[in-house]
């Protein structure tokens, strides 16, 4: 069914038989719907899975508000903050893993250089220290964003051990008002409880830290290259030895 957003005079949205009006940036666009066929071509579904993890990433490093506006304002190929980060991240999302290189900054000289990641109890903590290119980039105070993110979910039903497409993110970040240039800054955030359980049900996890700030004097954006880590220990290798591991099936 179509109906106009703001009466008769607004624009046309829905379904009118095969006819199908829809909004894409600020514009109503009107087609014919598309037929659906079967794709036979396992390299054709293999893409369309690696498409589709693309699309669940970027969802994940977008959900905080800070990172939405930060995409929205920056030069970068792409129509949209969505799409922005997809093409910036589309070398190094494959069907199995994320690879290292994928970020939710664009890439940059300004690293951001992270050692020590550890969990203490609810808490990620980690050293870091800001690698300048420009030492006139990126100044004090600026904020320091650490997402957390667990892919390829399991769980356990009535049918077997299914995995799922899902890929879980949190995001958390702290403002760094002062800097010590002799040594490296202690990173402390606490996720919450819901994020650590999800580690005994994902197969994968990882890390993503980068630097952000908003020079009001230049009236834009300064940020670090993403740091990226797989983290190899977070996830126990026994979890599945107490569910039922003869049937397997994925969702994917």
């Amino acid at each position: 069914m179509a109906r106009f957003d703001s009466g008769v005079f607004g624009f046309l949205k829905g379904k009118i038989g095969s006819i199908v009006a829809r909004m894409r940036y600020g514009e109503v666009y009107i087609a014919e719907k598309p037929l659906k066929y079967k794709i036979k071509s396992e390299k054709l579904k293999l893409t369309q899975k690696v498409f589709g993890r693309r699309q669940r990433l970027n969802t994940q490093l977008r959900k905080n508000k800070k990172i939405q506006a930060f995409w929205k304002a920056i030069d970068a190929e792409g129509l949209n903050d969505n799409t922005k980060l997809m093409i910036r991240n589309k070398p190094f999302v494959s069907y199995e893993r994320l690879l290292p290189g994928c970020g939710f900054t664009p890439v940059s000289d300004d690293k951001i250089i992270v050692n020590n990641i550890h969990f203490e109890g609810f808490d990620i903590v980690f050293d870091f220290k800001i690698g300048r290119a420009n030492p006139k980039k990126l100044l004090a105070p600026y904020e320091v964003f650490c997402i957390l993110l667990f892919d390829r979910l399991l769980h356990n039903s009535g049918m077997g051990l299914i995995r799922d497409k899902v890929i879980f993110g949190a995001t958390g970040f702290n403002t760094f008002d002062i800097e010590t240039s002799d040594s490296a800054q202690t990173f402390r955030f606490m996720y919450i409880d819901e994020i650590h359980s999800r580690r005994y049900i994902a197969e994968k996890a990882y890390v993503m830290i980068a630097a952000i700030k908003f020079n009001e004097m230049k009236n834009k954006y300064e940020w670090t290259d993403t740091y990226f880590e797989e983290l190899q220990n977070y996830v126990p290798e026994n979890k599945k030895t107490k569910w039922n591991e003869h049937i397997y099936r994925f969702d994917d």
